[in-house]
């Protein structure tokens, strides 16, 4: 999956460390974003529109549709511009995976209910996009906190934290092993990883 990611970066021109636009790779593969508002127009009810935006926001967050051999991404743009980079990297992991749409049910509940695996695969790859693993090792070891990491990347504190977690461990057990970096961790300031 992450040569999957490195290839779909460097056709975009990023290296290891630069932010990632979700909509620009989107754009690239030719999908189209729309906001739930943008869908009023064909179809959409403003009863649902004011529920998933004002109502119960966190009841959806982005989908990959089908149309045909086409795909789009519809977004919830009541949420954060943080999450909503997340919820398009999330979408288009599933794209880049190939996942199929016949995986996608309706519970008892009303609720839809997902292939787990196939979306713990999307979410590792929204992370990969949007703080690839080089960039979260070099933060690591600079002792980037979570607000700074967030800052340069343009993702929620708790995003950074996800991404950042096992490399903070890594670079604190060299820190221990080697006496190196250990004052510096956790110290906030801003920039990106170059």
């Amino acid at each position: 999956m992450r040569e999957v990611v490195i290839e779909e970066r460097e056709a975009l021109g990023l290296g290891p460390t630069d932010p990632f636009d979700p909509y620009a790779l989107a754009d690239t593969h030719g999908i189209p974003v729309y906001g739930l508002g943008d869908l009023l127009a064909h179809g959409v009810s403003p009863e649902a529109f004011g529920h998933f935006t004002m109502g119960d926001t966190a009841a959806w967050s982005a989908a990959l549709l089908p149309l045909g051999t086409a795909r789009v991404i519809v977004e919830n743009e009541s949420h954060s511009r943080a999450r909503r980079r997340s919820n398009i990297a999330h979408e288009l992991g599933h794209l880049l995976l190939e996942h199929p749409f016949d995986n996608v049910i309706l519970g008892e509940d009303h609720k839809r209910q997902f292939d787990e695996k196939q979306e713990k695969e999307a979410t590792f790859m929204a992370g990969e996009l949007l703080i690839p693993l080089t960039a979260a090792e070099r933060m690591a070891f600079d002792g980037w906190d979570n607000a700074r990491v967030a800052a340069a990347y343009g993702v929620s504190t708790q995003f950074a934290q996800m991404q950042m977690k096992g490399q903070r461990l890594r670079a604190e057990r060299a820190a221990r092993k080697y006496g190196f970096g250990k004052a510096s961790f956790g110290k906030s300031a801003t920039g990106s990883p170059n």
